[in-house]
């Protein structure tokens, strides 16, 4: 499967609704659909927290280091 579309489809409408006729499930069908198309300033359904959280550890693991220096 390719990657997460995270952004809404111009003709996702609601749960269930496609404007397009298609099964208008977010999370199933439209990350699979032919015709998706992003919504312009279409903000992600959810918050990419990958960089925060190896930030996060890093910072975790120069405090130890200090502390053990």
């Amino acid at each position: 499967m390719a990657a997460n579309r995270e952004i809404a489809c111009e003709y996702y409408r609601w749960e269930g609704e496609c404007s397009k006729g298609k099964k208008g499930t977010f999370r199933d069908a439209c990350q699979t659909c032919k015709k998706y198309k992003p919504r312009k300033g279409g903000l992600p359904a959810r918050r990419n927290t990958k960089k925060e959280k190896l930030k996060a550890e890093r910072e975790r693991e120069i405090r130890r280091e200090m502390r053990e220096y």
